[in-house]
C-alpha cells in the first residue's frame, strides 16, 4: 500500500506542477507549489517508513545531533506559532476566508512541525513485539540494546 502511495504521491506532484506551469496568476501558482512540495513532503515520509519496515533502524546516536539543538528548533516554532496566531486575530484576516484559511494551514504545519521534533527525539523507530510489556516499564536505551543483541544473537546464529 505504502509503495502504490508513493506513485500517487507521483501523479499528484505531475498535476501541481502542470497547474503551477499554466496558471498566470502568482498567487494561484504559489498555492499549487505549496501543495507540490506537500506530495514530495508526503514521498519523504512514506520513503522512510518503508525503510524503516525494511529494517533500517533510527537509534539514538542517529537523532543525537538533532536532540542538542531541540531547544532552539523549539524555541523557534514556538516563535513561529505565537506569529501565527497573532495575525490569526487581526480583524482583516477575519474577514478574508481564504486568507485565513492558508494562514490557519501555516499555523497547524507549525504545530506538527513542534509535535514532530519532540516525537522525534523521544520515540524508538525499530520493531517492538505486540506484547513487548517492557518497553512500558524500561527506557530507550535499554531496549535499542536488548534489540541490538537480539539482532547479533540472530546473526551469528545463521553463521
Amino acid at each position: 500500500m505504502l509503495k502504490q502511495q508513493l506513485k500517487t504521491e507521483g501523479e499528484l506532484i505531475g498535476l501541481y506542477e502542470q497547474h503551477e506551469r499554466e496558471s498566470d496568476n502568482k498567487a494561484m501558482k504559489r498555492l499549487m507549489q505549496m501543495y507540490r512540495l506537500d506530495s514530495q513532503r508526503h514521498i519523504n515520509i512514506i520513503q522512510a517508513a518503508i525503510e524503516i519496515i525494511q529494517g533500517e533502524e533510527v537509534f539514538i546516536e542517529d537523532r543525537a545531533p538533532l536532540a542538542e539543538t531541540l531547544k532552539q528548533h523549539l524555541e523557534l516554532e514556538k516563535l513561529a506559532l505565537d506569529n501565527a496566531n497573532k495575525i490569526l486575530n487581526k480583524m482583516w484576516v477575519e474577514e478574508n476566508k481564504g486568507l485565513k484559511g492558508l494562514l490557519e494551514l501555516w499555523r497547524d504545519d507549525e504545530r506538527r512541525h513542534h509535535k514532530a521534533l519532540k516525537d522525534l527525539t523521544s520515540k524508538p523507530y525499530f520493531r517492538l513485539g505486540n506484547n513487548d510489556m517492557v518497553a512500558l516499564f524500561r527506557g530507550e536505551e535499554f531496549l535499542e540494546e536488548r534489540y541490538r543483541k537480539a539482532k547479533e544473537f540472530k546473526a551469528k546464529q545463521k553463521e
